[in-house]
């Protein structure tokens, strides 16, 4: 098997919870919680839950939009969260989210392959 090209190590995104008139922090809402997964060359990963579950922020941490408050995300075998410049742009052309309207995010003259 080869190497995967994306690799989630328990993930997990939490969300302040603020109250009051002064919006303190009273908690935390925990939005994806410890997920792992991973993909390798041609593969593909449906996520597929009810509204509100967390499938858009754990998209969005694996693609590299939004940190993760715990765990890791690995693109062929290195942090997301350390990749600059050239390996970077490299790392978001491999790894891409195909929104749930697909006639808004795919080209209908274009085939999948």
């Amino acid at each position: 098997m080869a190497e995967p090209i994306l690799e989630a190590k328990q993930v997990s995104k939490a969300y302040p919870r603020r109250a009051g008139p002064l919006r303190r922090t009273v908690g935390a809402i925990r939005a994806v919680d410890q997920v792992s997964c991973a993909l390798s060359p041609g593969e593909t990963l449906g996520l597929v839950g009810e509204s509100g579950c967390g499938k858009t922020t754990l998209a969005r941490i694996l693609i590299g939009l939004l940190p993760p408050s715990d765990g890791e995300v690995l693109v062929r075998g290195q942090p997301f969260h350390r990749l600059r410049g050239a390996a970077l742009l490299a790392a978001r052309r491999a790894v891409q989210i195909v929104f749930q309207d697909p006639m808004n995010s795919l080209n209908p003259r274009l085939s999948v392959e």
